[in-house]
């Protein structure tokens, strides 16, 4: 009967002193914490929870009760400690710090360790609010930890704080600390061994898909998280979180580098997109020479805005086996650049209608007088005849074309730039003392 006592006492001893809780800030339902009230007390806080207990091992249901009240008050920007204590550490592992502004329902990070968490002592561990982190009062204040050795577990122990600008702070030394990703793109608290997607290993300190971008790795055996289901390691950057979370460990600057990676791709995507745009609306003749780009700028229509000058359509002809139907011109040309040489002598290009179809079908017609003129500046209105055909204003400061039966709207020059007046098959252009012939056919967007 003696020895029976003594085992159950000891198994007793075991159980209050095994695994580890959070200390300071005191969380709910801790013997240390001065709200905690009996029979509210959990004097087994130090062992993992239970899927069924998630989050805070179910004791949020103390909020907004006096055992609920607030035990620390923390200013945004401000540098802090927070402390665990317990008997059984299995070796560390990877921890985890995240506040929750909605009693619960998710939880954002705010620092996270990968190694050495908790130690054989519990330990203490520094921490910095968010400088954006939003004021509240009963804040959530979460330690999270996933065990290095031992079953599969997953420990929480949440405190109840207040954020607000001019908190009480303890000074101490700033480690990993990096602010340049906003509160609401940090990503969600790491969940595991809880019956949902992840799991972690055993033998090795997690390091978190998601980290966040305050971290400090300690570790020497540091391994990924695992699918629960297949056994396969958790990609980086997989869990519910902000995008482009950086971090100060090589796990974080992992997902930032795959974030960026995929930012870079899709601009290449993109850029490809627009070149091959750009290829399949203009045909360039064969013995077309190249236009300097010191002379000229091409423009995709696509970055043209609603107060843009232009507007120029051509028909397709009849001829072409296409219907005859008005087709907007895909780019523009605008003004030459001002760092064009003084050498500069001349460039001949070809202007192209907006599709292959139009472009083989351009008439080679001679200029002839157009049917109505009389428009400022020596400009032409109304119907004209010869489709293709270039008219430049009297003064050399706007230019026309023929298309679709009618004169377009008079397009400006650009600034130092002038055309040659007169109408023709082809459209020459001056700038000082270079001089720029373009013909009726081949150049993009003409």
């Amino acid at each position: 009967m003696q020895m029976r006592f003594f085992l159950v006492s000891a198994l007793a001893a075991g159980t209050a002193t095994a695994h580890m809780n959070m200390k300071d800030p005191p969380p709910l339902a801790y013997k240390g914490n001065p709200n905690a009230k009996e029979p509210n007390i959990d004097y087994s806080i130090t062992s993992p929870i239970t899927e069924a207990q998630y989050p805070c091992k179910g004791y949020l249901n103390l909020l907004g009760t006096a055992e609920g009240a607030s035990v620390a008050t923390y200013a945004p920007g401000n540098q802090y400690t927070m402390s665990v204590e317990g008997g059984a550490a299995h070796n560390g592992g990877s921890c985890q710090l995240s506040l929750s502004y909605d009693k619960g329902t998710s939880f954002t990070v705010i620092k996270s360790f990968i190694g050495n968490c908790p130690t054989s002592s519990g330990g203490s561990y520094d921490f910095t609010i968010p400088s954006d982190a939003p004021e509240g009062d009963d804040v959530v204040f979460a330690w999270t930890w996933v065990n290095h050795t031992g079953n599969r577990e997953y420990y929480m122990s949440c405190a109840v704080v207040t954020i607000k600008a001019g908190g009480a702070k303890r000074e101490v030394p700033a480690v990993n600390s990096k602010r340049a990703t906003a509160f609401d793109s940090r990503p969600k608290v790491f969940q595991a061994n809880l019956g949902g997607e992840y799991c972690t290993k055993e033998g090795v300190d997690t390091v978190y898909p998601e980290p966040g971008p305050d971290v400090e790795n300690t570790s020497t055996s540091p391994g990924p998280a695992i699918i629960c289901a297949t056994g396969a390691d958790a990609p980086e950057g997989s869990t519910d979180s902000g995008s482009g979370s950086g971090s100060g460990s090589s796990a974080g600057a992992g997902a930032g580098s795959s974030s960026a990676a995929a930012t870079s791709q899709a601009q290449a995507t993109s850029a490809e997109a627009q070149t091959s745009t750009a290829q399949q609306s203009t045909t360039t003749a064969a013995s077309q020479p190249s236009i300097p780009s010191n002379i000229l700028t091409v423009i995709p229509i696509g970055e043209l805005t609603s107060s843009s000058t232009g507007g120029v359509f051509l028909t397709v002809p009849a001829s072409s086996g296409a219907a005859a139907t008005p087709t907007t011109l895909s780019t523009a040309v605008v003004a030459s650049s001002s760092s064009a040489g003084a050498g500069s002598s001349s460039a001949t290009t070809t202007a192209a209608a907006a599709s292959s179809s139009a472009a083989t079908g351009t008439a080679t017609t001679s200029a002839k007088t157009p049917t109505t003129t009389g428009g400022a500046a020596g400009t032409q209105v109304g119907a004209c005849t010869d489709e293709g055909a270039w008219a430049c204003a009297s003064d050399g400061s706007s230019f026309q074309r023929c298309a679709s039966g009618a004169w377009s709207a008079a397009i400006p020059m650009a600034a130092g730039t002038k055309c040659n007046p007169g109408i023709s098959n082809t459209l020459s252009m001056r700038r000082r003392r270079d001089r720029v012939r373009r013909s009726g056919t081949g150049f993009p967007g003409f």
